[in-house]
């Protein structure tokens, strides 16, 4: 009996025991997944607090940048232009930060060098301006005292217009003698606005004209840095972001060369023309006529259509309809020819896209547009490329990836 009772102590301890590990392992189990499952939930709970902070930073930054936009809008201007010339001198100043020691050095005798390219040709086309100013006034000055005065000699020439103008117009009915005899007041008057309004200009174009040399200075010191700032935080890879700034960099220096060949080949057509149809000047015309041509819209017209009314004025009509319609078929069009060969050699671009982003760059940005409008439509080509890129390598990962699972 004793020993009968003894083993079925012993069953049942070992029983009791093998009970107790069970419940043991399985509160275990469960604590673990307690815990995974709190772990698991405070990785979720961080990832949407961080996700939030990322969402109410780029909201605040868009907000702060659309308020920055507002009081630094009247700048726009002088920076873009900044931007641009430092795009296209930004090789002269690494040439010149190999030779000189020190970023603001560097940027200082760039900067010098790059007010020195647009000064030098306005100086010296003031200079011959002024040369052909003195040279017309001591002309005038000789047929008036001739003619017995200014005024008998204005009379005089006022006379000769209107027995011109008999030949093919009726004179007496459209009142053109009262007309020009009311013509100096009128053109004292207009000289009197466009004076002003010339002094006015004057001064803003001096001042924006300082403004983009002193943003110049910092586009060549810390530009760089500020490339490196803004492809950092750029959601796309290195060799990506360089693809970026490299179509902006071509798109700008593409237009810059197309500037100058446009302006060589207009002033040179324009003075040309000018020098064999006998024109007075046809050397400044034409300097005039390659300054003319950065001019949006009109251009070199402000050159050859005074010209041509002049040699009308003059009793040779036939050379002045001849220089309306060179100016006009010639020289307006090389413009459409010259600009997009230059810059498609730089930039890959379809010759009729590229002109239409000329235009409208032109109409919606004005002179800064034509810098504005190759660069974005250059941007929009490389972004397609890239996304046509990403979708490609994702739908050659994709195989794979479900192979796997």
């Amino acid at each position: 009996m004793i020993a009968a009772s003894g083993a079925a102590v012993t069953v049942l301890s070992a029983s009791s025991c093998y009970r107790v590990h069970c419940i043991l392992r399985l509160l275990s189990v469960n604590c673990r997944r307690s815990e995974s499952r709190n772990g698991h939930s405070g990785l979720l709970v961080e990832k949407s607090n961080s996700i939030a902070s990322v969402l109410f930073l780029l909201a605040l930054l868009v907000g702060v940048m659309v308020v920055g936009f507002w009081l630094f809008r009247s700048f726009l201007q002088p920076f873009a232009f900044a931007i641009v010339i430092g795009i296209g001198f930004y090789p002269l100043y690494l040439r010149i930060s190999r030779v000189v020691r020190g970023p603001n050095r560097s940027a200082l005798l760039a900067t010098f060098a790059a007010l020195l390219t647009f000064l030098l040709p306005a100086l010296l086309i003031a200079s011959a301006a002024g040369g052909e100013l003195i040279k017309a006034a001591r002309y005038l000055g000789d047929r008036s005292t001739q003619e017995g005065g200014a005024v008998t000699y204005l009379g005089h020439k006022q006379q000769s217009v209107l027995r011109w103008l008999e030949k093919y117009v009726d004179v007496e009915e459209l009142r053109l003698e009262q007309a020009m005899a009311n013509l100096p007041g009128q053109v004292s008057k207009f000289l009197l606005a466009a004076g002003t309004g010339l002094v006015g200009g004057l001064a803003g174009f001096a001042g924006n004209a300082i403004l983009t040399f002193l943003i110049l200075f910092f586009v060549f010191r810390d530009g760089n840095t500020a490339i490196e700032n803004v492809t950092s935080i750029l959601p796309v890879s290195r060799d990506q972001a360089v693809r970026l700034l490299t179509g902006i960099r071509d798109g700008v220096v593409a237009n810059l060369y197309g500037i100058l060949a446009v302006g060589l080949a207009q002033g040179l057509l324009t003075g040309a023309a000018l020098a064999v149809l006998r024109v007075p000047s046809a050397l400044l015309l034409g300097l005039a006529a390659a300054v003319c041509s950065l001019i949006p819209i009109v251009g070199t017209t402000l050159v050859w259509v005074p010209a041509a009314i002049y040699l009308m004025v003059a009793g040779h009509l036939w050379k002045g309809i001849f220089l309306i319609l060179w100016g006009a078929l010639v020289v307006g069009t090389v413009d459409n020819v010259i600009r997009p060969l230059v810059i498609g050699s730089k930039v890959e671009l379809h010759p009729l896209l590229l002109l239409f982003a000329l235009l409208g760059g032109l109409q919606a940005f004005g002179f800064i547009g034509i810098f504005i409008g190759p660069v974005v439509i250059s941007l929009i080509a490389a972004l397609i490329s890239m996304l046509r890129e990403e979708l490609t390598a994702s739908s050659r990962n994709a195989p794979s990836s479900t192979a796997s699972i």
